[in-house]
């Protein structure tokens, strides 16, 4: 396969994990709470306090790398977009062994209010938006019920409604822009928005702090069946 895609139809892909939801919204509660007083690594308070309210974990997500924090439903979630990201690149005709990729990764916790239907002025990209072979996802820890926005194919393009779902890890290809929707639920003592966001690129982005993937490719589309 060539390390350069094959132009093909956007696809997203998935995988729905068995998590203990319970024990993760607990265990990054705690990690809130560590960015709060500034015992998260390469994080100070003060670096919390200028954001205290513009959604601290997303935007100080390029100093800590999730996926460097220990906990089992982590562990499952970096499988998973792995084995999506093998999936993405058969689909695409790239060659994975050769993209030499790395996962970055941060958590949201989205509980403020926006325009419904959401503008297109909300939704955003990722990794300067150059498509396959940089992708970019999420997974759902409490994101019900609510959806997540694309554009297909830029913000003149079509826009497609991805249903979240708890539990599910969501990849696609850069260049389709999205956003989350506002939050009707009115209770908001339990953490709402709660998701795992991730990229995966390759060596010529540094400006963050990587984990860097094992290189070996197993994927085949009868190990892992497509998504739908």
């Amino acid at each position: 396969m060539s390390p350069v895609k094959i132009e093909k139809d956007h696809k997203f892909f998935d995988r729905f994990l068995d998590n203990d939801l319970k024990s993760l919204t607990s265990f990054l509660e705690n990690k809130m709470h560590g960015l709060e007083n500034g015992l998260i690594p390469n994080i100070t308070k003060e670096d919390f306090d200028v954001l205290e309210n513009r959604s601290p974990a997303t935007n100080l997500g390029s100093q800590y790398n999730i996926f460097q924090f220990h906990h089992e439903g982590l562990h499952n979630i970096y499988r998973a977009v792995s084995d999506m990201t093998k999936e993405a690149c058969w689909y695409y005709g790239i060659d994975f062994d050769s993209q030499y990729y790395m996962i970055q990764g941060w958590f949201n916790f989205d509980n403020y209010q926006k325009p419904e239907p959401l503008p297109d002025d909300f939704l955003h990209d990722h990794l300067e938006g150059k498509g396959a072979p940089d992708f970019h996802g999420y997974y759902c820890v409490n994101a019900e019920p609510s959806n997540t926005y694309y554009k297909i194919g830029g913000i003149d393009g079509e826009r497609f409604t991805n249903v979240n779902k708890n539990n599910r890890a969501v990849l696609s290809e850069t260049g389709h822009p999205h956003g989350i929707q506002s939050w009707n639920e009115k209770d908001f003592r339990i953490p709402r928005g709660l998701s795992i966001i991730f990229c995966v690129v390759r060596t010529g982005f540094e400006p963050v702090t990587f984990v860097f993937w094992f290189r070996k490719s197993d994927y085949s589309p009868t190990r892992y069946p497509c998504a739908t």
